[in-house]
């Protein structure tokens, strides 16, 4: 079938195929099936044994095979086209009878139009043929499969690439808009796509001044077939301009609608902007008790000329239990649990209570480490972007470098400055007792940790991009000789994909520490810094890197400083490979670096890729040996290493 014929053809009536061409698909991955389990956002289930699906009514098998011919990157295209064909995606699916077969094959011919419109390809010629016989001919009671599985040949004779001639865009009024701050330019290859950003572009653009309603009002596409050149005209309704005004909320059933929209926090007397939504939007979905938040204006403006806002919620499971596990051959198995109900008042309150038990393997019963708390949150506490926390917890903790049992309570507020910068301000009292080689101490230490964050990663558990700052610094008092010393770090990471796709990702992180204001006597060990583990140097132990005492095991240091390099590479959708690097080490004098020894390690890891981040398995050996200790470390987590 030949699409376009003539010298000029004006072909608005084509919008739904050109429409079709440049749309891609996707659906989220919404669960993770892992030995026999569901992981999702809602619980784990149980996979039910698998059913066969239901025999296709009178199944219509057929073969199919594409040929293409013409100008431009044929090659190229023939992906593009083998990518929208339906006919040979499908064909282990056959359709239910001819009519099936029929249906499948017309609505084929579009998305094969529509993927020479995306390549600005508008002359060419889309042919199918069934066991010989042009599509249109035949007819709709025909027997395919008389002689067999049917004989599809798809031939495409892709025809010149077009150019645009010249584009223009005006508003309404005949205001113009310029085409080329959009990348369409007189000369370029017209493709589809092109047109439909520039559209989508032109739209935000007048939305982000002020403009909800905004569209697309009129669409005209000419293609010259004697001179290969596609002209472009499209004029836009920018609509009314105006300021925000009152907010509805829709959908909320437990979580309170004023609280909501109080949350929301959308500026009222303030002009339309796309940008204030998106962070109502994402103030939202951070109070982690809705499915779903969709932010839209009304569909005409109230009386004053404001434009009310509606906002969409879908509230998800309040209470959730769940449970995880770490193992590695040097901190041995680690096991952990947790209740959480995430609107304990109505407001998005959070009350978790968590357990865990780890070093299972590498101790017996009682030296092994263990951890309770109750932790409690309230959003809004201090204005929108502000969280109340709370926190109550009972340790008990039995490393090389000591034993301990402590108690601790603490609350704090923590607010959201900016979309990339927060910070946290708290006050801890903590009542410990700890068992080193020099003997028994009791304290009770109060502090007030402090913590400032610039964050602009792309995804937290996976990032490829952007750099994460965090400035963290606690003075503190301990009842111990009236000692006062602040205990500050600083930790930097980064990130940058090598690619457009983000396969290849470079890693970086830098962290230093140190303690100033008392003597090493008196601050108490736990305080200390140390290093080594899957979190610091890999390869070796947790607290393995850095002094060590009279008797051999780590003492700590009152400074610290790490630095990591990996290289990430995506060698599928779901597996992933990492090479790295660690070195540093804790030290016993208050700068960085100075005062101790230097430790390095090297390793490799895979990376299983999950809708909630990545399974995570490293191996790495340390350069630097140290006696009694392993010689290699395995290492087994969610989430990135950094």
């Amino acid at each position: 079938m030949r699409f376009l014929a003539g010298r000029h053809f004006l072909f608005a009536s084509l919008a739904s195929t050109f429409l079709i061409g440049s749309v891609a698909i996707v659906t989220p991955a919404s669960a993770l099936d892992l030995f026999g389990y569901s992981f999702t956002a809602s619980g784990i289930k149980e996979i039910e044994a698998s059913k066969p699906s239901e025999d296709v009514p009178d199944p219509t098998p057929y073969t199919a095979n594409l040929t293409v011919s013409g100008q431009g990157d044929v090659e190229a295209l023939r992906k593009n086209l083998e990518e929208a064909s339906i006919l040979l995606g499908k064909q282990e699916n056959p359709p239910s009878g001819s009519v099936g077969l029929l249906t499948r094959a017309r609505a084929d011919r579009k998305r094969l139009v529509g993927a020479l419109f995306g390549a600005a390809h508008y002359g060419g010629v889309v042919e199918i043929k069934i066991n010989g016989h042009n599509l249109d001919e035949i007819a709709l009671d025909a027997d395919l499969k008389s002689s067999g599985p049917a004989s599809i040949s798809i031939n495409v004779d892709t025809g010149p690439v077009f150019s645009f001639s010249q584009p223009k865009a005006v508003t309404m009024d005949g205001a113009p808009i310029a085409l080329d701050a959009y990348d369409i330019r007189a000369g370029d290859a017209a493709r589809s796509s092109l047109v439909l950003e520039a559209e989508e572009a032109i739209v935000k653009d007048y939305q982000s001044r002020g403009y909800p309603f905004a569209r697309i009002e009129k669409r005209t596409l000419e293609a010259d077939h004697k001179i290969n050149q596609l002209d472009v005209s499209l004029m836009l309704d920018p609509g009314q301009q105006a300021r925000f005004g009152r907010v509805t909320v829709e959908g909320a059933e437990e979580v309170d609608a004023t609280f909501i929209a109080q949350q929301a926090n959308i500026p009222q007397g303030e002009l339309y902007s796309p940008d204030q939504i998106a962070k109502a939007t994402k103030r939202l979905r951070t109070l982690g008790v809705f499915a779903s938040v969709i932010i839209r204006p009304a569909e005409t403006l109230d009386a004053d000329g404001s434009v009310p806002m509606i906002i969409e919620v879908k509230e998800r499971k309040h209470r959730t239990i769940g449970a995880g596990i770490t193992a590695g051959n040097l901190d041995g198995v680690g096991m952990e649990g947790f209740w959480t109900t995430r609107n304990l008042f109505g407001r998005a309150e959070s009350l978790r209570f968590e357990g865990s038990v780890s070093k299972i393997g590498q101790n017996s019963i009682d030296k092994l480490d263990y951890h309770l708390a109750l932790l409690f949150a309230k959003p809004g506490a201090f204005g929108p972007s502000s969280v109340f926390d709370a926190k109550i917890a009972a340790d008990i903790n039995n490393s090389d470098a000591f034993e301990k049992r402590a108690i601790s309570g603490e609350m704090g507020v923590s607010h959201q400055f900016s979309e990339q910068i927060s910070g946290r301000a708290g006050v801890k009292v903590e009542y410990s007792r700890l068992k080193e080689s020099s003997g028994i101490s009791n304290s009770l230490l109060v502090s007030t940790p402090l913590e400032l964050s610039y964050d602009s990663r792309d995804n937290v558990l996976d990032p490829s991009e952007g750099i994460h700052l965090l400035l963290k610094t606690e003075p503190t008092i301990s009842n111990r000789n009236k000692a006062k010393f602040v205990k500050s770090s600083v930790s930097l990471s980064a990130y940058q994909a090598l690619d457009d796709a983000k396969r290849f990702v470079i890693a970086g992180r830098v962290e230093a520490g140190t303690i100033l204001g008392a003597s090493r006597a008196d601050i108490p060990k736990d305080r200390l810094f140390f290093a080594g583990g899957g979190n610091s140097i890999r390869g070796y132990a947790h607290q393995a890197a850095g002094p060590r005492g009279t008797d051999g095991k780590p003492s700590g240091g009152r400074s610290f400083t790490t630095a990591s390099l990996e290289a990430r590479v995506k060698m599928t959708d779901t597996i992933g490979l990492a090479a790295f690097v660690d070195t540093g080490g804790a030290f016993d004098g208050t700068k960085p670096g100075k005062n101790g020894q230097w430790f390095t390690g090297v390793g490799a890891g895979v990376r299983y890729l999950t809708p909630i981040g990545p399974l995570r398995a490293d191996v790495a050996i340390p350069l630097k040996k140290i006696k009694g200790e392993p010689q290699y470390g395995v290492y087994l987590g969610l989430g990135q290493a950094f």
